[in-house]
């Protein structure tokens, strides 16, 4: 039996090709091999592998809180990374600040990391 996962693989991987009615005949496959019950499963794996794709060849911002678009625009120019496709997770143990991650770095301008960097300067002296 096919699995989930290498049914979302495959869609995801004709999809960057641009396949013409890729939708209708992804659809007809699954239909034809009786395979609906496996779609939520398929969606699941689906928006995961759109999302890993996505941070490889994008930017990844972590914020506290909910910003405006504008401010994401600020940190990418900021980073140098205009260019790219930036997703936004909220976490909120950041306090403040932001973390961005692209190229491999990481660039943390959070307040939670400045307060442990001042935590341990206080301990070690």
């Amino acid at each position: 039996m096919i699995k989930s996962k290498q049914l979302a693989q495959a869609l995801f991987e004709l999809s960057e090709e641009n396949t013409e009615g890729l939708d209708q005949k992804f659809f007809d496959f699954i239909e034809k091999r009786n395979l609906k019950g496996q779609m939520n499963s398929i969606l699941y794996h689906l928006e995961r592998i759109t999302e890993k794709e996505k941070e490889k060849k994008g930017i990844q911002i972590e914020i506290a809180h909910e910003i405006k678009p504008e401010t994401a625009k600020q940190i990418k120019s900021f980073l140098k990374a205009e260019h790219l496709d930036e997703s936004l997770k909220i976490k909120k143990e950041l306090i403040a600040g932001f973390r961005a991650k692209f190229g491999g770095k990481i660039y943390d301008a959070s307040i939670m990391t400045g307060l442990k960097k001042l935590e341990k300067n206080i301990i070690n002296n």
